[in-house]
């Protein structure tokens, strides 16, 4: 019986990742690794409902990725999550080490033959770009975007040996579990530093609609693809700022991303939830986890 691998376990993609396999009974290995400060008691609820699965083991993320072997079916690299870059010394700290475990998850993953999974972001197109689809050349405007343009260049490296990778570019997520550094978040905790704005403007997609179609590049034929998850019907960001009563200003979605044919075609993705739906589950979560801590 195989098993699927998560390098940052411990962060808002690769949680729900965890928890999804594990839903349906697969065994799942998890990476670790350090968290701000802010996000402590995120952290600890994090560890405790993925700690009770049996299916679940995990590890802090080291010198080699041991839990990577010939039964591993599918790798996922989801080391950052859009609350590291409210927090740039912290960041800093963890650019390097982020990068040799890349190094090492691919390198594992040719030797074995495994699928892997690098989940990026729409933010590796600056806002000056337009008409925007898979192919188009990235050109960052963000340390966010720059990050990860930085280690998609590696893995493209990667892509003419013959196993199965596949990059996939998400705008901004949030729901249940969304970092508590993030805006919607912090909005709906009452915090001012909430319109201090680092994340990506653009579109929102609900987490576990991510998840979804994230789930299937365990499934899906593909050799090396970069893929965007936008689709139809993506709502505007600004749908949820207003919906957490923040003063933004109403403005309708850029069209500049195309829709995405392998979205629908290779991943089944589908933006299922909508905004309103999704805030409120957020807060729903919120409120019975965390706010009463503060």
């Amino acid at each position: 019986m195989g098993n699927v691998v998560v390098i940052g376990a411990n962060r808002f993609i690769g949680f729900h990742l965890c928890m999804a396999f594990l839903d349906e009974g697969t065994e799942v290995k998890g990476y670790t690794h350090s968290a701000h400060k802010e996000e402590d008691d995120l952290q600890e609820e994090m560890k405790f409902f993925l700690g009770r699965n049996a299916n679940y083991v995990s590890t802090e993320v080291g010198n080699s990725l041991d839990m990577i072997t010939s039964e591993t079916d599918i790798v996922y690299f989801t080391y950052f999550d859009g609350g590291d870059f409210y927090h740039p010394d912290f960041l800093r700290q963890e650019m390097q080490k982020a990068q040799q475990v890349l190094i090492q998850a691919l390198n594992k993953c040719r030797q074995f033959n495994i699928r892997f999974v690098f989940v990026s972001t729409l933010r590796v197109f600056g806002d000056q770009q337009r008409k925007i689809e898979e192919t188009t050349i990235p050109e960052p405007d963000s340390s966010e975007g720059r990050l990860y343009v930085h280690f998609e260049r590696m893995i493209e490296k990667y892509k003419d040996d013959g196993w199965p990778i596949i990059i996939v570019r998400t705008p901004t997520l949030y729901g249940p579990w969304q970092p508590l550094s993030m805006c919607y978040s912090k909005n709906i905790a009452g915090y001012e530093e909430a319109f201090n704005i680092m994340e990506g403007t653009d579109f929102i997609i609900y987490i576990e609609d991510a998840v979804s179609a994230l789930r299937r590049c365990k499934t899906a034929a593909y050799s090396y693809e970069v893929v965007h998850l936008v689709e139809e019907k993506l709502q505007p960001w600004s749908a949820g700022a207003n919906i957490t009563h923040m003063e933004v200003k109403e403005e309708a979605a850029q069209e500049k991303y195309e829709i995405s044919r392998k979205a629908k075609e290779l991943l089944h993705f589908s933006s299922r939830v909508t905004a309103k739906e999704g805030i409120y589950l957020q807060k729903k979560h919120m409120r019975t986890f965390f706010l009463p801590l503060h």
